[in-house]
């Protein structure tokens, strides 16, 4: 997921997120008529834009079915160490009135069999009152059967899946031609209808405003994304303590890394770095204009610290060749110590090597200002993938899907959520000793991520299968909470134009160059220089319009 000042949200991080659901079997007008330039904004300041998308989204209302047994502090995600005896029911009645539907999800695993064949689906339809059929994609290369099918509106399905990542360029304009505005059913206090979308907080909507209107139901993200995490165990029995400064994990690194026993001490954590010097993730607001994060002292400090790290032989040696690919295996495997990486990235680890090795123990550091006083975090992006209905003439058909998405949406601890995410128990889940549902092999083959990507209610975090964890990444993220800001444009759709999309991609070799010591600090002066002259200045009054 977006980390506090990375850039976009992206597949990877948003794969990570995806898996923390503790049930989840899977883990996470045609655009060619569309005028070049930038489409057109909802307002011409920052000010007039979030009160624009104010009258769009829907009120908060949240719903209060199950408490957790570790409350949100300043929106961090809360945590369940146990799970509810008895589930709640959030949604009376049956939701659909006998509509068929076509829904496109990706899917970045084994693709799900299809109805008639797959029983997962038929037990949810059932309960929805409606069919949906659902289409689903490779989502590697999702992002091309979503330019095609926008190329061709008659025949684009009822229900569309996009990741933001996929979002393709002016998406506003075709949304608005294709898509169904959904301001009119659920703008302000209409929302009341459909109670768990009212649940779904107001930020995660906002993304979902393009053009003016209301277009995304949102899958909702979690307030921090990406940590800095290190081995614990490994830390614990050689008696090292974390570090707690940007100094001290240069010397902790250096101090771990060993060559003779095929041990360094940091992989490459360069997204770690920019989080820990508060890079932000694209726009500095300073006394009323605007510096591009290239240009802010925070982003060189961060170049200079990690090239730094590079020059010490703290980071592993594949790392500094370029090999990110097996970053997760070396730092599990003990080759490396602190390594950066999507929260989600815990969960998955402890699947991964617990059983091979239970001593195994990871932690993510709290986040230190350089000089190791408070930190600077920024949110993650609130919402990670939206789903869109298809245009249409009749509202009905319009309100028997919110109808649906409203059950889809129904929060943890529910009994729409448990069939939504796990299925039906004795065919596709069982429960263990503890309660935990476990998968049987139809589920697996079955329950995957497609009506959950449509829509889905606030995240939490469950993952009581892994003992400890839910106390420590709970408690981790309220501890950060404190620090997290928003950044100037946080939660605004603004669309660039298109003559922008390859403005920065320089920087991304660079920094890479930097930080190897195959160039020097100052080339990322000319760079900027550079990145001024080819349209950086005119991108950066772009965005200065929208500043109140």
């Amino acid at each position: 997921m977006l980390g506090p000042s990375m850039p976009p949200l992206n597949r990877r991080s948003f794969l990570g997120v995806l898996g923390g659901a503790v049930f989840l079997a899977a883990a996470p007008a045609a655009l060619t008529a569309c005028s070049p330039g930038a489409s057109a904004p909802l307002a011409t300041t920052s000010g007039g834009l979030a009160e624009a998308v104010a009258k769009l989204v829907p009120s908060y209302i949240p719903l209060d079915l199950v408490k957790p047994d570790i409350p949100s502090v300043k929106g961090s995600t809360p945590g369940f160490t146990t799970l509810p005896a008895t589930l709640v029911k959030s949604v009376k009645g049956t939701p659909g009135k006998g509509g068929t539907y076509t829904a496109m999800t990706p899917a970045w695993w084994a693709i799900p069999p299809s109805l008639p064949e797959n029983s997962y689906y038929k037990a949810v339809n059932a309960e929805l009152g409606t069919t949906i059929n659902f289409q689903v994609n490779d989502g590697n290369s999702y992002a091309d059967k979503i330019q095609t099918v926008l190329a061709s509106p008659k025949d684009v399905p009822d229900w569309v899946v996009i990741p933001s990542w996929n979002l393709p360029p002016r998406f506003g304009q075709a949304a608005k031609g294709v898509f169904t505005d959904l301001s009119e059913f659920l703008a302000g206090d209409k929302v009341k209808k459909y109670p768990n979308l009212a649940n779904i907080p107001t930020a995660s909507w906002k993304l979902g405003c393009f053009e003016g209107g209301l277009y995304g139901l949102p899958y909702p993200g979690a307030l921090i994304s990406d940590a800095i995490f290190y081995r614990a165990d490994i830390f614990e029995q050689l008696g090292v303590e974390p570090p707690r400064s940007a100094d001290d994990y240069l010397k902790v690194a250096k101090q771990l890394t060993d060559p003779a026993k095929n041990r360094w001490g940091s992989e490459d954590v360069w997204n770690g770095a920019q989080i820990m010097h508060g890079v932000v993730p694209k726009w500095k607001e300073v006394d009323g204009k605007l510096q591009n994060k290239f240009e802010t002292d925070e982003y060189r400090a961060a170049l200079e610290w990690t090239a730094k790290l590079f020059a010490d032989g703290s980071v592993h040696p594949d790392a500094v060749a370029g090999n990110a690919q097996q970053s997760k295996q070396r730092f599990e495997s003990g080759a490396s110590l602190m390594a950066s990486d999507g929260v989600g990235g815990w969960h998955e680890a402890l699947a991964r090597v617990l059983p091979s090795n239970p001593g195994f123990k990871m932690l993510p550091m709290d986040y230190f200002a350089p000089d190791g006083g408070a930190p600077t975090l920024f949110r993650a992006q609130p919402a990670a993938i939206f789903s869109f209905i298809k245009k249409t003439d009749d509202p009905a058909k319009v309100e028997e899907l919110l109808a649906l998405a409203n059950f889809i949406a129904a929060p943890f601890g529910t009994q729409e959520n448990r069939l939504i995410t796990s299925g039906v128990e004795g065919v596709h889940y069982t429960k263990d000793s503890q309660g935990i549902p476990k998968m049987t092999e139809k589920g697996s083959q079955e329950v995957t991520s497609t009506y959950a990507f449509l829509v889905a209610g606030p995240i939490v975090n469950s993952m009581v299968q892994y003992p400890g964890l839910v106390e420590a990444q709970s408690g981790w993220e309220a501890r950060q909470a404190p620090h997290v800001t928003e950044d100037a444009f946080f939660g605004m759709q603004i669309e660039e134009p298109t003559k922008f999309a390859s403005l920065g991609k320089p920087f991304n070799d660079l920094a890479k160059d930097i930080i190897r010591g195959r160039k020097s600090i100052k080339d990322l002066d000319s760079e900027v220089a550079s990145w001024r002259s080819k349209g950086g200045d005119e991108l950066r009054d772009f965005y200065a319009g929208f500043l109140a």
